[in-house]
């Protein structure tokens, strides 16, 4: 069966397969969900607790989600440019769907070295 994220709160309920949420970010006290086709959905959940919801929820799948510094978690089946020198990183299926997202470089420089040992190890 696919996994999905469930976010319940007050008379909303958001059902998103995981293998479409490209990545979430942080927004004041809220977040934004971002799907492959590019909807964007206001959450009212701090990003710390959605990333709470990702690790009972998901079991195993958590680990394709990562927190990226204080501001986003990203789904690492979607990483397709890590930038340091530029404090970018390029989200993207290579059909279509294409987020270019800032990050602090310290953030980038440790996502860069924890992706090619999973490589190298994997």
């Amino acid at each position: 069966m696919e996994s999905k994220l469930v976010i319940s709160k007050g008379t909303e309920l958001l059902i998103i397969p995981i293998h479409r949420l490209v990545y979430i970010s942080a927004d004041g006290n809220y977040s934004n969900a971002v799907t492959l086709d590019g909807r964007r959905t206001l959450i009212s959940y701090q990003l710390g607790q959605i990333e709470d919801m990702i690790d009972a929820q998901l079991g195993d799948d958590s680990t394709k989600f990562i927190r990226l510094g204080r501001g986003l978690i990203i789904n690492m089946d979607f990483v397709y440019q890590v930038d340091t020198s530029r404090q970018r990183i390029v989200l993207s299926d290579c059909d279509g769907c294409y987020h270019e997202l800032a990050a602090s470089k310290d953030v980038l420089v440790k996502l860069k070295a924890y992706i090619e040992a999973t490589l190298r190890d994997g």
